[in-house]
């Protein structure tokens, strides 16, 4: 028996923006950061980052508290195609409560599945995020 168990929900005005988002195609980093709602497991917007930093992005970043970051910045290739992923960052820190860490990691592949966002990854530290971090995970 397989499927999934949906853990929280995604407004479809949630998912209208992050489609909208996806198409974006901006030469800078862009982010949007998304958290749960602890009472009423709906998945919401934590904060929107346009033309930000990889440093602005991590300083948006709570310490002790997960969150989603949807993120999309520009890739040159080597062969000189260029690309704008769309990708999902789950940072799950250290220290945060265990009760958080299963409302998130239980709400990840909804997450994927429901926006269409192939390209995820884990980081556990602010510190992992880079541009490196990101090149090797995305490109």
């Amino acid at each position: 028996m397989s499927g999934s168990v949906t853990i929280c929900q995604i407004p479809e005005d949630l998912k209208k923006q992050l489609r909208d988002f996806r198409f974006k195609h901006s030469a800078s980093t862009n982010a949007i950061i998304l958290k749960i709602d602890r009472n009423d497991h709906v998945m919401k917007v934590d904060a929107i980052l346009d033309e930000c930093s990889i440093e602005e992005l991590q300083d948006e970043l709570p310490d002790q508290q997960p969150r989603f970051v949807v993120i999309s910045y520009e890739i040159k290739h080597s062969d000189g195609r260029v690309s704008f992923p769309l990708c999902l960052l789950f940072y799950s820190p250290f220290g945060c409560s265990t009760e958080l860490q299963i409302l998130y990691a239980g709400s990840r592949n909804h997450l994927v599945n429901a926006c269409d966002l192939r390209k995820n990854a884990e980081v556990r530290e602010i510190e992992e995020i880079t541009k490196e971090f990101l090149d090797s995970k995305f490109s």
